[in-house]
């Protein structure tokens, strides 16, 4: 049998036992594109691999504004729209970074993106007697291997959600794979728009792994800030949020909603913990005489205590745990890592970040990324049943020649 060019070209990366492999991510924050290189070999625990080129590229600020304008309200045209503007600017993005590094397109084997999170809900719906879960990741692997000339693999959650999962956390493959300790069990905490953690007993095998979302990370923050500060998006280092003070009323409140107590497995997203959701508690502060810094450190505290809530909850009663990797965007946040270390010493934990075992943290999502995709084009399975909810292990992502 013949095969065309791109099979051909297909089958020879399959077959390759070492591939340079380019992630792209942009998580919940939409602030822009992470993008990693990695020299990669190897599955599971035995994969090795080596960071070629690491960059973040922020996305035009009107950009920007047009995915969470839409997250919040976009019509059918918007979201249609949005998943091609999404992919021109993963692929300019990825071609500009290596304008200045010593790599180009034709040294990458394939790409692996995530895309950007529009909606997730990982609840069953029946409309005509059938049922689904659903999330909706934006920038079409077609357009971007059109755009760059490579395999491109991408849109990962639809083979777990369509195996019973609910298609996240989508980067417990990656932790069990980089992170496992022979000797000490492990949280991995990412901090993004929204809060993950990992969980990795010592030694583990992918049967023991499970992962879910414990709940707000920087999104309901950046929205809290971004209302009352309209000059800012976030709180730079955390600087707002340790001129206030926790209100205790209010951060109660937080902590009964149905997220945060619901057992896993469990996944959120921004739709969950919108700008509505920070306008309900802005209004409530200020009509008690609540300062603006007052209001940022008290959702501050909600992602802190939510996430800590989790491990009591779901967690220590039943693994045992010596160490908290800690990582994403909100490590940046000088405040939330200082009141995290201090309820994870109560616990008897120590807190690392990925920096402290040479990963960086920026670029860890779309590190996992190009290893997602690197495992697909073997036709290793790279979710972790345990973490998602699905009924089996599978393949996850669709590949665009």
């Amino acid at each position: 049998m013949r095969l065309g060019p791109l099979a051909r070209r297909l089958v020879n990366k399959i077959l390759s036992e070492e591939r340079v492999v380019a992630g792209l991510m942009s998580g919940t924050s939409a602030d822009g594109v992470d993008i990693v290189v990695i020299k990669v070999r190897g599955f599971g625990r035995d994969i090795e691999y080596k960071v070629l080129h690491r960059e973040t590229v922020p996305y035009p600020n009107e950009l920007r504004k047009y995915i969470l304008d839409s997250i919040e309200q976009g019509s059918v045209h918007d979201i249609c729209l949005l998943n091609y503007l999404i992919s021109e600017a993963f692929s300019d993005a990825l071609k500009k970074s290596l304008e200045g590094s010593n790599i180009s397109l034709k040294d990458i084997d394939l790409i692996g993106s995530h895309g950007q999170t529009l909606h997730h809900f990982p609840e069953y719906y029946s409309v005509g007697g059938f049922s689904s879960k659903c999330s909706l990741q934006l920038g079409s692997v077609q357009v971007i291997a059109e755009r760059t000339g490579l395999i491109t693999i991408g849109n990962f959650r639809v083979r777990d959600i369509a195996a019973g999962g609910q298609g996240a956390p989508i980067i417990a493959y990656v932790d069990y794979s980089l992170l496992s300790d022979s000797v000490k069990g492990r949280l991995v905490q990412n901090i993004g728009g929204i809060a993950n953690v990992t969980v990795l007993p010592a030694n583990p095998e992918i049967r023991d792994v499970y992962a879910f979302d414990t709940g707000p990370g920087n999104s309901l923050i950046d929205f809290t800030v971004g209302m009352l500060y309209p000059e800012l998006s976030y709180d730079p280092n955390g600087e707002i949020a340790s001129k206030g003070s926790c209100d205790e009323e209010i951060l109660e409140e937080l902590m009964a909603h149905q997220h945060v107590t619901k057992p896993p497995p469990k996944t959120t997203g921004r739709e969950v913990f919108s700008k509505s959701f920070a306008k309900r508690i802005i209004e409530k502060g200020l009509s008690k005489g609540l300062s603006k810094e007052d209001l940022v450190a008290t959702v501050t505290m909600f992602t802190v205590r939510s996430i800590v809530k989790n491990y009591d909850l779901f967690i220590l009663p039943k693994t045992r745990v010596e160490e908290v990797i800690v990582g994403g965007g909100g490590v940046k946040n000088k405040i939330l890592m200082k009141h995290l270390e201090e309820e994870l010493k109560r616990r008897g934990l120590r807190m690392l970040k990925h920096e402290d075992i040479g990963i960086d943290s920026k670029i860890k999502e779309a590190l996992g990324m190009a290893i997602l995709a690197h495992t697909t084009l073997s036709g290793v399975p790279n979710n972790i049943p345990g973490a998602t909810g699905a009924e089996r292990s599978v393949v996850m992502g669709e590949i665009a020649l």
